[in-house]
């Protein structure tokens, strides 16, 4: 299980700037728990560029990065690793196919059977062994049959996780070139209300939330993330739901799955 936030935003922009002082420390602050690897992507000139690392969070790079003007569009994921995969860079978020980059929240199992997710020439495309990355690679491999509709695409993959596996949640943020997904699809009943409790958390409300996703639009970006930290007046992604925002205008629809 892991943490995830993506933005959208008029000209190249900073994460610092854009959720503040405050907000990047009480985000980066999540890499307590989520402390098996983090990582970053923007586009530069369409092309995406990746920075990653099995570290926990909290080191200068990630700081640094934080700091930094990057693209106009992003993300960044602190992951918390699913019990029976390896916390190694080749296992690090966000996973890149061509000019498309994602990073997920969640866990699909049996995990004896991940090697059934995907057709064996997409399989063969692995390179590494977690979950995450074959739900990525569903999405790419259903974006042909769908003419390039990416919702289509997304929605055709969850739907055929949820139906033949046991996923606890399916949330992501998906990079385009040109557009940003958040992709909201969990159950509830399968936050690991234990695992929570005996790694900190104590407050009912926001064990409930863990899988919540919120985002906050303003003049010049929108940006969405996951819960765990302060996030007055932003706006619950609904389940089953898709958030896309539009880079070039930095419009923003919500789109049901």
């Amino acid at each position: 299980m892991c943490r995830l936030l993506g933005y959208a935003a008029r000209g190249e922009a900073a994460l610092a700037d854009l959720i503040g002082d405050e907000g990047l420390r009480d985000f980066t602050a999540l890499s307590r728990l989520h402390a098996d690897g983090w990582g970053m992507a923007w586009h530069e000139d369409s092309e995406p560029v990746i920075r990653k690392s099995p570290e926990p969070g909290d080191q200068p790079e990630f700081e640094k990065l934080a700091r930094q003007p990057l693209g106009d569009m992003g993300l960044v994921h602190l992951r918390w690793a699913t019990p029976g995969l390896s916390v190694e860079e080749r296992n690090s978020h966000p996973f890149r196919h061509g000019p498309y980059v994602l990073a997920h929240n969640g866990a699909i199992h049996p995990q004896d059977r991940l090697g059934e997710m995907l057709p064996p020439d997409w399989e063969a495309r692995l390179e590494g062994t977690t979950d995450s990355e074959r739900y990525f690679l569903l999405v790419m491999s259903r974006l042909a049959e769908h003419g390039g509709d990416m919702v289509a695409a997304i929605a055709d993959a969850a739907a055929d996780i949820d139906n033949r596996f046991e996923p606890n949640s399916l949330n992501a943020i998906l990079l385009s070139p040109d557009k940003l997904y958040a992709v909201s699809w969990y159950h509830h009943s399968k936050i690991p209300e234990a695992k929570l409790r005996a790694s900190g958390y104590t407050d009912p409300a926001e064990i409930a939330a863990y899988f919540d996703l919120a985002y906050r639009v303003s003049g010049n970006a929108v940006v969405v993330a996951s819960s765990g930290w302060p996030q007055p007046e932003w706006t619950p992604l609904p389940n089953r739901h898709v958030l896309v925002v539009d880079c070039a205008t930095v419009q923003a629809e919500i789109l049901p799955l």
